[in-house]
């Protein structure tokens, strides 16, 4: 379902940050975002083709990998990551994200996660992985971050904010039942499956109307490029082969 990022949080992310910025995300949205606020944006994608195709105005769109950044060095003021961070190898993309900063420049990381904390949540979370143990078990937002958190090239800090996506009976019962595993079952497991998600839905949302709870960890941290370019130091058990 459609995200917007929530401005409380691209406040915080943005504090003091210089306006040129290498965004890497799979969706156009904050990248239009940024504009809007005056920053200048390259956005880059390995499937630029399809971001390409959602374009509907002017703007700077190019193909390449975290791991393998088609720019020079020390070129943006920061680089925005969002929701693509856990795609990455973070041992060749960090040093790549070091080595395009200015000096003092800023990574963002940003990812938007389930938040399973609630008891309807996780209600329904076991309901769908009855039929498939794989289902609903994607890796909580603060665990795709944490990784950056202990980057020698960064020193940083980060704030998680809650987010809220409107959800109704109807979609709920969509979402269920396009899942792979609920295709596969016969009729009277498809019909038993989407009985059980109406009734999760109608107890939870009583009156009102349900809300599906995401959390959005974000990290923002300062370069370090005194690792990008220390001698390597060899420990003294490590093998040396003289040449």
């Amino acid at each position: 379902m459609p995200f917007a990022y929530p401005q409380v949080a691209l406040d915080w992310m943005l504090e003091g940050c210089g306006p040129s910025l290498l965004v890497l995300t799979d969706s156009l949205a904050l990248p239009r975002m940024l504009e809007r606020r005056g920053c200048a944006v390259i956005t880059a994608n390995r499937d630029p083709v399809r971001l390409h195709s959602a374009l509907r105005s002017p703007m700077s769109l190019v193909g390449a990998r975290a791991e393998a950044l088609p720019f020079g060095d020390c070129k943006f003021d920061a680089v925005f990551v969002h929701q693509v961070f856990a795609d990455a190898a973070p041992g060749l993309a960090l040093p790549e994200f070091a080595r395009v900063l200015k000096p003092n420049g800023r990574l963002m990381i940003s990812h938007l996660g389930r938040d399973d904390s609630v008891p309807w949540v996780r209600r329904l979370a076991q309901v769908m992985q009855d039929i498939d143990p794989s289902a609903m078990t994607a890796p909580s937002a603060t665990a795709v971050i944490d990784i950056a958190t202990h980057s020698k090239y960064f020193r940083g800090a980060s704030r998680n904010f809650r987010h809220w996506e409107p959800i109704s009976r109807e979609s709920m019962i969509t979402m269920v039942g396009s899942a792979p595993a609920a295709r596969r079952l016969n009729d009277a497991g498809r019909r038993r499956l989407l009985g059980t998600v109406t009734v999760i839905h109608d107890q939870a949302a009583g009156n009102n109307q349900l809300r599906l709870p995401y959390q959005l960890a974000c990290w923002r941290g300062q370069v370090d490029q005194d690792e990008l370019t220390k001698p390597v130091s060899i420990d003294e058990t490590g093998l040396v082969i003289p040449v």
